[in-house]
């Protein structure tokens, strides 16, 4: 009796935890979906980002779609520890949390969405961001992490990468120079440098 009571209760635990992603635990086939599953801060993150996905879609269908798309593919199913999904899940919310809502923007002259052809550079109010340069045969360059703000410019220095960028603004827009950040890139994608527009 003792020993059916142990295994309701453990049955109980085990669906209530595959159901706690924003997908079907149980079901889950590649090692990010099971690491996801086996560790309780990534699957409430899952679930926070599917709401924050869910708003982010009703302002902007078709980009938010595809910058999620691309996040999937290149950052989160890059990630091989429970530390780097994360990082990846904390930025992704904090950037489409930037679609629905201009609180963000108001708190950083930063903070914003900017493009030059192809090219797409998201900074967000704590000066994290992303820049994505698609490339041919669909080779992506990405770069994420966090700029230092000083003498009114930002820059990032990823030193063991020898990856460097810099940027000043000019009025609602951004001059920006990327310099050696071929780590950051698939074989046919290059970085952009050049005054990137806010959209």
């Amino acid at each position: 009796m003792l020993n059916e009571f142990k295994m309701m209760l453990l049955s109980s635990f085990l669906i209530g935890f595959a159901s706690a992603a924003s997908f079907d635990c149980q079901k889950a086939s590649t090692d990010v979906e099971k690491r996801i599953c086996s560790d309780t801060q990534l699957s409430v993150l899952d679930e926070d980002l599917a709401k924050v996905y869910k708003n982010a879609l009703q302002r902007d269908p078709d980009r938010v779609k595809t910058q999620q798309q691309r996040w999937l593919k290149y950052t989160r199913n890059d990630c091989n520890t429970p530390g780097c999904l994360k990082d990846a899940y904390k930025l992704q919310i904090d950037r489409l949390n930037g679609f629905t809502t201009r609180q963000l923007r108001s708190l950083s002259k930063w903070a914003g969405d900017y493009k030059i052809d192809g090219d797409d550079l998201s900074i967000q109010s704590s000066l994290h961001f992303s820049y994505t340069s698609l490339g041919g045969n669909l080779h992506l360059c990405m770069i994420e992490g966090k700029f230092t703000e000083s003498m009114g410019k930002l820059t990032f220095d990823d030193n063991s990468n020898d990856c460097h960028i810099r940027i000043s603004s000019k009025g609602e827009n951004l001059d920006i120079n990327i310099s050696e950040c071929r780590y950051y890139c698939g074989m046919n994608a290059y970085t952009t440098s050049g005054m990137f527009t806010k959209q």
